[in-house]
């Protein structure tokens, strides 16, 4: 086993972390509702065809191959007047933040007296341009916020520890935009789902302001950033697309890209299935979805010690991250089997642990390999890369419209039906459409974070070693 690194002193409060980590909040605020309600409301509220859902959605993530890395390289290249001043990237989170806020809104702003099969191309050219507006401003302020990561917190002690704070409030951002959007909610009326972004709107401009604080960069930043600025200046700045080759062929980000794709695409997954499981397979109320999502907050609350602990202790971001993606793809199990409001509480406790264990490991995993980056390129271009990265989870929601769009179809789930109810008069297969349903939520999210696992351990070759070693580099070269 690896000895723990030396105590180091923190160079920010945990005050600072605290802020920081709530822009997770801010972000799972509407983002979880996001994936919980949209690809329902539209296909079961509105009745839009499941292709055409789909096919929106699938368009939404070619928008983000070019938006996401698009973005990135923009905001490492681009040089504003404000950066001496306010800094490179907190300007940024507060143009884009609010504004985003409200293309949530936009999307469920749909005219109701558009018809889903006569005006079918309308409903989905709205579908469609308002979520790739949605994405954009996410990016934009997003991309700029956790780009702040690796040069705030410096220290892997340090990161461990911005990150429980991150984790948990991402969590509980996850749950309480989960409660709060399906309490404004009633199935068959489609008119209150805007009532709900309303509110999700005005709550998350008070919450914005939490984040302030952490996003701030202060003087020491600002200053370190003109260093690099302008020893980037003596370095010939590269082409978009040869930075994409670049950053495409780097084995290491790739194969860490590649296992936050798969966890990614599970908390999609089960995002998306969790109003189909209530409605359809345990006949319950939406109103209840928030209830569920909490029981998955504690889950993974109650993991975080666990994490923490052993994360410090075995100070092996490699090891840990498997962990982590292991106890994943076995509590997704147990929610195959819901049958009941009582047992898919008890399955997403569970689940909740290894989700806990994914999102604490991510930012320190991701510190390592930017640390790795900056050592070979002699640069910091944090912003590039998590374009990628935003761009993967875009991807994420990609997959899961070909998922349900496809299985739909095959499994005969019928859009438009409102309940069981309606379903089992209007599908020919109603039972297969409940094992469709089953099959989305939890096998093959399992299956998708299985395979990331097999690849992130063969390929992944960051040890704890190699970590000091860089970071005795990057003293050396003043990065």
């Amino acid at each position: 086993m690896i000895e723990p690194e030396r105590k180091e002193d923190y160079e920010n409060s945990r005050l600072i972390m605290a802020s920081y980590g709530f822009n997770q909040f801010f972000s799972q605020w509407i983002t979880g509702p996001f994936g919980l309600l949209v690809f329902f409301f539209y296909e079961v509220e509105i009745g839009l065809d499941v292709l055409l859902v789909g096919i929106a959605f699938i368009i939404f993530s070619l928008w983000n191959a070019v938006n996401d890395p698009l973005t990135g390289f923009i905001m490492e290249h681009i040089n504003m007047p404000w950066e001496r001043k306010w800094g490179k990237r907190f300007p940024w989170v507060v143009l884009g933040a609010i504004p985003w806020l409200f293309t949530y809104l936009a999307i469920f702003l749909v005219p109701l007296n558009w018809d889903p099969v006569t005006d079918q191309w309308l409903i989905f050219g709205w579908a469609l341009i308002s979520v790739c507006l949605y994405d954009t401003l996410f990016t934009l302020w997003n991309v700029n916020a956790i780009a702040l990561f690796p040069d705030k917190f410096r220290g892997s002690d340090e990161r461990r520890t911005a990150t429980s704070f991150g984790t948990f409030l991402g969590l509980l951002g996850i749950v309480a935009g989960s409660i709060v959007a399906p309490l404004f909610i009633n199935e068959g009326v489609p008119e209150s789902y805007r009532v709900s972004a309303w509110m999700l709107v005005g709550i998350g401009i008070i919450l914005f302001f939490g984040m302030v604080p952490g996003m701030f960069e202060n003087s020491e930043m600002r200053s370190r950033f003109q260093s690099f600025k302008t020893k980037a200046e003596r370095i010939e700045s590269e082409p978009f697309l040869k930075t994409t080759k670049r950053v495409v062929t780097d084995r290491r980000f790739m194969v860490k890209t590649i296992y936050f794709f798969g966890y990614q695409t599970a908390a999609v997954f089960i995002s998306a299935s969790g109003a189909y499981l209530i409605t359809f397979v345990i006949q319950g109320d939406i109103e209840t979805l928030g209830i569920l999502m909490a029981m998955m907050l504690v889950g993974a609350v109650l993991s975080i010690p666990f994490w923490n602990y052993f994360g410090q202790k075995i100070n092996d971001n490699k090891k840990m991250s498997i962990i982590a993606g292991f106890v994943m793809v076995v509590t997704f199990l147990p929610i195959f089997f819901v049958n009941g409001f009582l047992f898919f509480m008890g399955a997403l406790l569970l689940w909740g642990i290894g989700l806990g264990g994914q999102w604490y490991m991510d930012p320190p995993l991701m510190g390592d390999v930017l640390d790795d980056l900056a050592v070979r390129t002699e640069k910091r271009e944090a912003a590039l890369y998590y374009g990628w990265t935003a761009f993967f989870i875009r991807l994420s929601t990609s997959v899961q419209a070909i998922a349900f769009a496809v299985i739909h179809t095959l499994t005969g789930f019928v859009e438009g039906a409102k309940s069981y109810t309606e379903l089992e008069s209007l599908s020919a297969t109603p039972e297969l459409a409940l094992i469709g349903i089953r099959l989305l939520a939890a096998i093959l999210p399992a299956v998708f974070v299985l395979i990331t696992i097999v690849i992130f351990w063969k390929w992944y070759d960051i040890t704890p070693e190699v970590v000091a070693t860089n970071k005795e580099k990057l003293e050396e070269l003043g990065l």
